[in-house]
């Protein structure tokens, strides 16, 4: 089996772009099972990616005005139009997708490749397990979701999206899917597993970070977010308990539940659900007004506030109290805090949306002095060490995750209520995904049942 980090082919193709029709050079590379394209040969970060797990690759060249096309059918998307430069590259392209498709399609993974270790944490539709995949050993963050209680409180479409946008991402300062998988009953995402532990819990320990400290994550976060807007995505659930901190020290955004993918490019890229944690949710949403990703950015001024200071700067038991004081209360910066730091949160926290600090992207917060001296390339690559290493004795240490998760029984337990009547076949398909075909067993049983 191959690595997923290994590059199967590689080059220049012209893809037919959505709804206008144009047709755009991008460069292609398959790697695993997965086709990336980039806007040119020495971007970092691709523009999209196709599944080629599920996907069909067809001869179009004889239905096309263009000469050498073929297109990549991929399930719940759209059919992909790509032209080559000549009969013969054509026919490298398509052979070499078409052997992605048939390896990966020989690969099958179940809950039984992975051993239960511990509860890390949970959510309102289930648990996030630390597992050990038996063939590699490798440490993994297992997310499981009970279908009954995704479908009662109508989050199918959400959870797809969840799991799509972490097919996508690929960014040092983001949890990435490594497999996705599905039963009767449940859902399984297995994630990258950042054995810091939560931001939330290292801040409550501190009290408040120094400035220096609280400087390194906002700069990882910032990039982050920007990776995220550039691909018209808003992320929505910006707070320190969906941080998580790598083994050096590094952050790692995770819980993808309430990004917005389908944007409205007729309406300006905007849409108007409700949602997000009360104490960072931007003063347009509680307007029910039409909002785009500078919502991130107010989230993002309370979260250095709080690093600051160690409370939002908005604060209240009461959930109606607390919303006006989002709306209307004085924002109020302590005497220690540094006035580049004061200027920073001032400008984030601006309640109109328009002038907001990063409403022109993120590069006029990175410019901001707060951040003067800072080399965005180095920490891009993690060349700064972080001023808090987290304390890791060995591979299963979770001591830095909350105990009252992690002394809970490790089972991969049962809904109390059966998903079967209430979703259908359709209602997740395509949800299965193979980042990387590494270490995953293959069952022969299974394999001669598909033979027959």
């Amino acid at each position: 089996m191959s690595n997923s980090s290994e590059i199967a082919m590689s080059g220049y193709l012209v893809k037919q772009g959505g709804k206008i029709k144009t047709w755009r050079k991008r460069w292609f590379v398959i790697r695993g099972n997965v086709l990336y394209y980039y806007k040119k040969k020495t971007s970092k970060f691709p523009l999209g990616m196709l599944p080629l797990s599920q996907s069909v690759v067809v001869d179009y060249a004889k239905k096309r005005r263009k000469k050498f096309v073929f297109s990549v059918d991929v399930p719940n998307a759209r059919k992909y139009f790509i032209n080559a430069a000549s009969e013969t590259e054509r026919e490298d392209w398509m052979g070499a997708i078409s052997k992605s498709i048939k390896t990966q399609k020989l690969d099958k993974v179940s809950f039984n490749d992975f051993e239960i270790i511990t509860v890390l944490g949970r959510g309102t539709y289930g648990k996030v397990m630390l597992v050990k995949e038996k063939n590699s050993g490798k440490r993994y963050a297992m997310k499981t979701l009970h279908k009954s209680l995704v479908a009662d409180n109508q989050q199918i479409s959400q959870t797809m999206s969840e799991r799509n946008v972490l097919m996508r991402v690929n960014h040092p300062f983001m949890i990435g899917l490594k497999y996705s998988f599905q039963t009767i009953e449940k859902l399984y995402m297995v994630l990258d597993y950042a054995p810091g532990g939560e931001v939330f819990q290292h801040l409550r320990k501190a009290g408040r970070f120094s400035q220096s400290r609280a400087c390194l994550y906002i700069a990882e976060i910032i990039l982050g977010l920007e990776h995220l807007h550039k691909m018209d995505i808003i992320y929505r659930d910006l707070k320190p308990e969906n941080l998580l901190l790598d083994e050096e020290g590094h952050i790692r955004i995770t819980d993808f539940g309430l990004v917005k993918t389908d944007l409205n490019k007729k309406f300006g890229g905007k849409t108007n659900t409700f949602c997000g944690t009360p104490e960072y949710v931007a003063p347009e949403i509680l307007k029910e007004e039409e909002y785009n990703f500078t919502v991130d950015w107010w989230s993002f001024g309370i979260l250095l506030y709080e690093f600051l200071v160690g409370v939002p700067p908005f604060f209240s038991q009461d959930r109606q109290e607390l919303y006006k004081k989002i709306l209307f209360a004085e924002l109020k910066l302590p005497f220690f805090l540094r006035e580049d730091a004061k200027d920073l949160i001032t400008k984030l926290l601006n309640r109109d949306k328009e002038n907001r600090f990063g409403a022109n992207g993120a590069e006029e917060i990175k410019n901001h002095e707060f951040f003067e001296g800072v080399d965005w390339d180095k920490v891009y690559n993690k060349e700064y060490t972080p001023e808090f290493i987290p304390k890791i004795k060995e591979i299963d240490d979770i001591t830095n995750f909350d105990d009252e998760f992690t002394n809970e029984e490790a089972v991969d337990s049962l809904p109390q209520e059966s998903a079967v009547g209430k979703v259908t076949e359709k209602d997740f398909k395509g949800f299965t995904y193979l980042g990387t075909i590494e270490g995953i067993s293959v069952m022969k049983n299974t394999l001669e049942k598909e033979k027959k």
